[in-house]
């Protein structure tokens, strides 16, 4: 696969989950006000998730566009190779996306129990 190919796929995947994790959290945020499982809470929670997310993932995407294609041609410049540093720099957001992920959505402390492993 040409590289312009792999850093467009790169950047999309990363901002994809970059405007999925921000919506949760503002979701999970606004959920916590309305704990009823109600026919009104979960039409609340559709509408938020409405005028959260449409606005913010245009807002996102073209954030994070710039900020991936920055990111990612700095990771390619890093390495020798531009497709290792491609790869590289994917892997490691990729990994801090994974960390937040997992904190925001299932309330686990990757990096604790990571730290706890290796003592």
């Amino acid at each position: 696969m040409k590289l312009t190919k792999s850093t467009k796929y790169a950047t999309l995947v990363i901002s994809i989950l970059t405007a999925s994790l921000v919506n949760e959290y503002f979701v999970k945020l606004i959920n916590s006000y309305y704990k009823a499982g109600t026919y009104m809470s979960v039409l609340i929670g559709m509408v938020v998730t409405i005028l959260i997310f449409v606005p913010m993932f245009g807002f996102v995407k073209s954030m994070m566009d710039k900020a991936s294609k920055t990111y990612l041609k700095a990771s390619k410049k890093i390495a020798k190779k531009n497709s290792t540093g491609l790869l590289v720099g994917f892997l490691i957001a990729f990994g801090i996306l994974f960390v937040l992920f997992a904190q925001i959505r299932h309330n686990i402390d990757v990096l604790g129990k990571l730290s706890a492993v290796l003592k």
